[in-house]
């Protein structure tokens, strides 16, 4: 006796997704899809749930043909690609905008940045020697404690030179328009 096992129609997608998991597999990574950053399981997912819409709602249950998978592929993959073409486009234009902007006030900002810091770097350098040494050595991340004991000299020392340092170069970054409250 012949087997005429015959599918149920309700369980047919799921026989024809297993028909042609591989073939759409390999359909879809024949698209450069990860060049938009598109992630395989999705665009599967996409198409599974298209084969299942169309057998739910199909009175007249379609031919599953190759030709038929591929259309859903290529609608797919397409419409995903056509989508995250037009997102980046989006992100572009607004970065675009953006740097239009806010270009100018960045330029003007790293320009003060860098004057400030010569004025800072001239300040600073006409400072008086062992109160210069001081404050150097904290700018460069050494701590009161470590300058002391490199120096081999006693904290309050140390503490009085940091200072005294701190105070002379306030007083210069003040004479050239530039005030610090702390």
């Amino acid at each position: 006796m012949k087997n005429n096992y015959r599918v149920p129609e309700q369980n047919y997608p799921e026989k024809l997704i297993l028909d042609f998991s591989r073939y759409i597999v390999s359909r879809i990574n024949s698209f450069e899809y990860q060049k938009y950053a598109i992630e395989q399981e999705d665009l599967l997912q996409s198409i599974y749930v298209r084969i299942y819409k169309i057998f739910k709602n199909s009175d007249k249950k379609r031919g599953c043909s190759r030709l038929y998978i591929n259309r859903i592929i290529n609608s797919v993959v397409i419409d995903a690609i056509k989508k995250s073409r037009k997102e980046t486009e989006i992100v572009n234009t607004l970065n675009h905008n953006m740097i239009a902007v806010h270009g100018h006030a960045y330029e003007k900002s790293k320009s003060q940045s860098y004057d400030l810091k010569q004025i800072l770097l001239r300040s600073l350098n006409e400072l008086k020697g062992s109160r210069r040494y001081v404050i150097d050595l904290y700018l460069s991340g050494l701590e009161l404690d470590e300058i002391a004991q490199l120096q081999k000299w006693s904290k309050g020392k140390t503490n009085n030179l940091f200072y005294r340092g701190l105070k002379d170069l306030k007083k210069r970054l003040k004479k050239r328009g530039i005030f610090h409250e702390n």
